[in-house]
């Protein structure tokens, strides 16, 4: 802050009744060699002029980064949301993890919209793949979390 421009700005001097503070900031004014504008936000006295001034100021400045950047570590935490796992029991395929308990969540079983979406998302999620890499079959039993459910293509 002490290498950036400074201006000194005196405000409610439509309320000033004793000069003695002002003179204060004027002496400290000229002693930092630093400009002091008086302005009045009730009468607007003073404000144009400031603006005037700073706007000048600003123009002549150098640019500058705010915040200097140093090299960054960006450390990333494995997606456990998408951890699931997909094996044959007894002919039953079973689907587990927390991505399914967390899609299963999401999804009405009764609603033909939410089934769209629960097919899309194993779709996405690899695990239709999965399970026809493990041989599913149209009419298989598929347990995903709480809910069995028969496979159809």
């Amino acid at each position: 802050m002490v290498k950036r421009k400074q201006i000194l700005v005196a405000t409610k001097i439509d309320s000033i009744q004793d000069d003695e503070n002002y003179k204060k900031i004027e002496e400290l004014a000229k002693k930092e060699k630093l400009e002091l504008f008086k302005i009045s936000s009730v009468t607007g006295e003073g404000v144009e002029k400031l603006i005037d001034y700073v706007t000048e100021v600003l123009k002549t400045l150098p640019k500058e980064e705010l915040v200097e950047i140093e090299d960054r570590v960006v450390y990333t935490l494995k997606d456990k949301e998408q951890e699931w796992t997909a094996r044959v029991e007894n002919g039953v395929f079973i689907v587990e993890g927390r991505a399914v308990d967390r899609l299963m969540g999401r999804v009405n079983i009764e609603d033909n919209e939410s089934m769209y979406y629960l097919q899309k998302c194993i779709k996405n999620m690899g695990i239709e793949d999965k399970l026809k890499e493990l041989g599913i079959c149209e009419g298989d039993t598929v347990k995903i979390s709480d809910w069995e459910l028969e496979w159809y293509e």
